[in-house]
């Protein structure tokens, strides 16, 4: 046990000491290098341009072009490069950087082009769309004794013979409008493969892009009104449509016309017949009993009568009447009868208005 333990020690110690060998021997050529000759290669790779602009003999910021943001594109020509020790062919326009005058710096305009851009790259310079006198080719060299990629800075200043201006918007001419037709009437019969075209079918007419009204077919035919409003489509082949289909037959369009027994014919396709909607019939509402009328009965009050009392009738004495009748000798009234009593006693009972007439008869 105590062996295994001391060749584990002397292995240990001695890969140790391999180790520090190497990575003295790795040190050593690390201090033999010149700092000098360091290139960082993993940078990317660009240029920074910079410059002024002259246009006609003047400077671009001195000119009123109309122009808010002048732009400044620098777009790759037509080309053949080096990549990677290929011969490659660029189309125009493989690379384009754009960046607007005067932005950062009055008078100048700045611009990055790359990375991602192979070396030897040709660029053509635009300057609000017109381009400059002098083209570019792309080298990311290090300047002013820099080592690091990434600080490469150069000045181009660029020159235009024509002072760029806006792009006009074009505005569209006015058109010159058609003159109008009248619409014109065709009615006839439509015929599906052998058959007459059934009652209720939608159809409509069409000419290019014009499309009718719809109307339902009735007694195998149509009849419709054409208004496509323009000249345009006079004497353009009128077709009929049913359900996507259209007619085999046409007829030229004419305007102001009322024309009858143009028929027209159908190739036999499958015509899809809706059943119509039954319309509900509501149900009878069940009549109200009529109520009767309301039996008023009227209660008569008794109505309380004033009689008033007979006043007592003071008889005169009369004269004895001699037996046998006839009038005394010395006159006087007459005798009255006992019927003639009984009456004008009812009379005086029933009305004290006559009391006093009847009695001034009586004493007569």
């Amino acid at each position: 046990m105590n062996t295994d333990i001391k060749k584990f020690k002397y292995a240990s110690i001695f890969l140790s000491a391999i180790l520090l060998s190497v990575l003295s021997l790795s040190v050593i050529r690390a201090d033999s290098h010149n700092a000098s000759t360091l290139d960082f290669d993993f940078f990317p790779k660009f240029v920074h341009y910079q410059g002024t602009v002259a246009v006609a003999g003047q400077k671009l910021e001195n000119i009123d072009t109309g122009i808010a943001n002048l732009k400044v594109e620098f777009i790759s020509q037509t080309q053949n490069v080096q990549i990677n020790g290929v011969n490659t062919p660029l189309a125009e326009g493989a690379f384009k950087f754009s960046t607007i005058f005067g932005a950062d710096i009055p008078g100048k305009y700045h611009i990055d082009i790359g990375p991602g851009v192979p070396g030897k790259v040709i660029f053509d310079v635009y300057v609000g769309g017109i381009k400059a006198t002098e083209s570019i080719t792309f080298l990311p060299t290090a300047a002013d004794g820099c080592r690091l990629s990434n600080c490469m800075n150069a000045t181009f200043n660029l020159t235009a013979d024509t002072i760029p201006r806006p792009t006009p918007t074009p505005i569209p001419p006015t058109p010159t409008p058609l003159p109008t037709v009248n619409p014109s009437l065709y009615s006839g019969q439509i015929a599906i493969g052998s058959g007459n075209v059934p009652d209720g079918i939608e159809v409509y007419a069409k000419i290019q892009d014009y499309i009718s009204e719809t109307v339902t077919t009735k007694d195998g035919g149509y009849s419709i009104t054409v208004n496509p409003i323009t000249i345009n489509y006079v004497n353009q082949p009128i077709k009929l449509v049913i359900q996507g289909n259209e007619s085999i037959s046409s007829v030229p369009f004419q305007e102001n016309q009322f024309i009858t027994g143009v028929n027209f014919l159908f190739a036999d396709f499958e015509l899809k017949v809706s059943e119509p909607t039954p319309i509900p019939i509501p149900p009878t509402p069940t009549p109200l009993p009529t109520p009767k009328p309301e039996t008023i009965i009227v209660v008569a009050t008794p109505t309380p009568s004033k009689i008033e009392p007979i006043a007592k009738v003071e008889q005169e004495p009369v004269a004895p009447v001699a037996e046998g009748g006839g009038c005394s000798d010395g006159g006087g009234s007459s005798s009255i009868s006992l019927f003639s009593v009984f009456i004008l006693g009812l009379l005086v009972i029933l009305s004290k208005r006559f009391r006093k007439p009847i009695l001034a008869r009586i004493r007569l």
